[in-house]
């Protein structure tokens, strides 16, 4: 193109010498009017070549389209029947209202319908359209749909080398959907790029989007060469969420990673190992707010077999007492009762945090043959005894979720407990070991005492009636419950 100019300038200038030279006037033509005719005269002559593609044979536009398209950057298309040819922002080929197909699957299936597709033209061959290269593909408005087959699918081209040239895809939308064809989940696409870097030798993906409104950054990169590692970055910043997993696949087929999980104040690190169907993880110093965590655990799937020990300190034990919403929907969805489902997992807590009742905690959580329980579940104040349950169960009946368990309550110094609930010393007692058997029912946060025996002797009738009268929300805050055990002390005839 340069030469092309330069040519013309010369041309130009010859020309004006002899017209000068024809002429009896004075004719001069300023320095700077030459090059100003020369920079219109090229602008015109690059505009002519950047028009080239319009006379190209619409037949062999299609099928070069496709070809290439199949070839270099892997997609498949649907025959294109509304093609033109545009020179801004960039030389593009424009297509219009086209279907892209899965690759490598028996049957043909559509799995994206696009709204505008442009194809944009390196400029360096348009004289022979035998050499036209494509530079990059911008898709945009497009409806994308996946099964869950086809999740496999994109997990497979995920361990191959992408296309050298960009993929874009900007303002469109992913449709996840069951194998039912119902959708599961939808994620805005803002902006996507892809393309394997020939500098870093990896695979780059980028997508910034939405998923149920909220804004996320999905970041993907993996070296072609299998020694060297796959990072994935996922983050969503109203959250202050942020994931980064980083892993290499090792000798027969052994996967060595490190996840990082970030939320607020809290950042959890993990090292983990998969072998054929174990995962083997483990964390040190990781922190939930003020809080340390440590964990290790092994998991195994098909069956779905999970140990996993968490130890905290400096951890508030009320929290881990409140309800969790999301256990409580897991139970009632019934997943957890099945025969191929075993999970053995310990926490234990170590906390000087102040106003807390408990110092010591060790929770046991077990499902084995379809059963869930807390078995062997303990809570320790060093100063007054400690709480232990045992022969556990949580099941439901007559569409209630019901928690029953036996209940041991060790008491080491009945003059402390007195003294934390503010007892008055007209009413204390002498106690040393307080037996309950209670159903405590999830869903309506209500608790039935079925049975007590304090100092190996049952309670009397009365005692029971007003235990399960009293209040039907009994608080974890024993000093919010004081009343009661008040009343339950006049009540008892030990």
């Amino acid at each position: 193109m340069k030469q092309i100019i330069k040519n013309f300038n010369n041309l130009v200038t010859k020309t004006i010498f002899k017209v000068q030279n024809k002429t009896n006037n004075n004719f001069n033509i300023s320095g700077f009017n030459k090059y100003l005719i020369t920079l219109i005269a090229g602008l015109f002559i690059y505009l002519f070549y950047l028009l080239i593609p319009v006379l190209y044979d619409k037949t062999w536009i299609q099928g070069n389209i496709e070809s290439k398209l199949l070839n270099e950057f892997k997609i498949n298309l649907s025959k294109p029947a509304n093609i033109s040819y545009r020179i801004l922002p960039a030389p593009h080929f424009l297509i219009t209202d086209v279907k892209i197909f899965a690759s490598n699957v028996k049957k043909k299936k559509s799995i994206a319908e696009v709204k505008n597709l442009q194809i944009f033209l390196s400029q360096e061959n348009f004289f022979n359209k035998e050499k036209v290269n494509f530079k990059k593909i911008v898709i945009n408005n497009a409806n994308f749909s996946l099964l869950r087959n086809d999740l496999k699918l994109l997990n497979e081209l995920r361990g191959k080398k992408l296309p050298n040239k960009k993929i874009k895809i900007n303002n469109s939308n992913i449709f996840f959907k069951d194998n039912f064809g119902e959708i599961v989940s939808i994620i805005k696409v803002n902006k996507t790029v892809l393309f394997f870097d020939d500098k870093k030798l990896l695979n780059f993906f980028n997508l910034k989007g939405q998923l149920f409104n909220m804004p996320f950054l999905l970041d993907i990169q993996k070296h072609i060469d299998p020694n060297k590692y796959e990072q994935i970055n996922f983050s969503v910043k109203p959250l202050e969420l942020s994931i980064i997993n980083k892993f290499i696949m090792g000798k027969n087929e052994l996967i060595n990673g490190e996840n990082t999980f970030s939320i607020l104040n809290s950042r959890v690190n993990t090292k983990y190992n998969i072998k054929e169907k174990l995962i083997t993880f483990r964390s040190d110093n990781s922190r939930l707010d003020s809080a340390q965590i440590n964990y290790n655990g092994k998991l195994s799937i098909n069956p779905f077999d999970l140990d996993l020990d968490i130890k905290l300190k400096n951890y508030k034990v009320s929290k881990l007492l409140n309800k969790n919403p999301i256990m409580i929907e897991l139970i009632r969805s019934g997943l957890l009762y099945n025969d191929n489902i075993s999970i053995n997992t310990s926490i234990v807590i170590n906390s000087d945090v102040k106003n807390e009742i408990f110092q010591k905690v060790k929770i046991n959580f077990q499902i084995i043959n379809g059963k869930i329980n807390f078995n062997k579940t303990m809570f320790v104040n060093d100063d007054i005894g400690s709480l232990n349950l045992s022969n556990s169960d949580i099941f439901f009946k007559d569409n209630k979720l019901l928690f029953n368990t036996d209940i041991s309550i060790d008491i080491k110094s009945s003059e402390k407990l007195y003294s934390l609930l503010n007892i008055k010393k007209s009413l204390r007692k002498n106690l040393k070991i307080i037996l309950v058997n209670l159903d405590y029912n999830f869903l309506s946060n209500q608790i039935k005492f079925n049975n007590v025996r304090i100092d190996k002797k049952d309670v009397s009738s009365k005692f029971l009636k007003l235990i399960n009268d009293f209040d039907e929300n009994i608080d974890s805050n024993f000093n919010k419950n004081r009343r009661l055990i008040s009343e339950l002390l006049k009540a008892y005839e030990g």
